[in-house]
């Protein structure tokens, strides 16, 4: 059985993210919106070593784990921390154990910490499969998985059809009137321009929907990113800076600046970052 361990919801500390406004004298709320809620800094991206490892909380397929699966099973690993895309490759699937692991569509769910891995061809029918999970899946704070894990299931004859298509999100759906965008962030002194002189944090005005607004989102790379990630990657939302900066509410997700909505608002519930995140998902269009 897989643990069931779950690390207490927190929020990590980060004294890099205050860094530059404590050397300007300015406090914490005014320094963000000063340097559009995103600076880099030479402080150190990770937190302590002493951070709790990762966990594997669960191994989901498409059918219970000891009955039969279908030949185009989907897998899906569930984690106590948001994981590291640039890890999650290293999830070996192969038959029977053997050979070279099987090559697999990976899909990050990193507001619900899933990785969805579904096999791009389908596996061989009434044969048995093994799922190893090793030390080298690491989490956004660098910090590895606590133990080895392996899981076997085996597959049967069925085929599952093809799941229902998702309604399409566009950019109007996330900043529109009803846009848990627009509702959290596009205020005055943060992400919106609503007086004479006003100029919106980081450039970035989401009160108003527009080509040059999409433009602008999936064409800049965020001021401090460590990894250099565009505000909006379409198609990986694993590799969108505006994403992590919503998810640092919660977790550590390897931004510089303070999370969003910033200091003093109440942050995105998940429903809307998992609307922000299947947005991004589908093209960010």
């Amino acid at each position: 059985m897989l643990s069931d361990r779950r690390l207490p919801h927190r929020l990590l500390d980060r004294p890099h993210q205050h860094v530059l406004g404590r050397l300007l004298g300015l406090p914490i709320a005014l320094a963000s919106a000063f340097f559009g809620c995103s600076f880099p800094s030479g402080e150190e991206i990770f937190p302590p070593a002493n951070d709790p490892a990762m966990l594997l909380q669960g191994v989901t397929l498409s059918s219970p784990i000891e009955a039969l699966q279908p030949v185009n099973t989907a897998i899906t690993l569930t984690f106590s921390d948001i994981i590291d895309p640039d890890t999650g490759a290293l999830v070996a699937i192969r038959l029977g154990g053997r050979g070279s692991p099987i090559e697999t569509l990976p899909e990050y769910n990193l507001v619900e910490r899933k990785l969805i891995l579904r096999p791009k061809a389908s596996l061989a029918s009434e044969a048995e499969y093994q799922i190893d999970v090793g030390t080298s899946i690491k989490s956004l704070a660098g910090v590895a998985i606590d133990r080895p894990t392996r899981v076997t299931f085996r597959t049967g004859r069925d085929v599952l059809p093809n799941p229902p298509m998702e309604v399409p999100l566009t950019l109007a759906d996330m900043i529109g009137t009803k846009g848990q965008l627009k509702a959290f962030c596009a205020a005055s002194g943060c992400h919106a321009v609503q007086a004479v002189g006003e100029v919106a944090a980081r450039n970035l005005d989401l009160s108003t929907e527009s080509p040059a607004l999409r433009s602008y989102l999936v064409n800049t790379t965020a001021v401090g990113s460590p990894e250099s990630l565009r505000l909006v990657q379409p198609g990986q939302p694993e590799r969108s800076y505006l994403l992590r900066k919503l998810l640092a509410t919660g977790s550590f997700a390897r931004i510089m600046g303070e999370p969003m909505p910033a200091e003093g608002n109440p942050p995105l519930g998940t429903d809307a970052m998992l609307a922000v995140q299947r947005w991004i998902r589908q093209g960010a269009n």
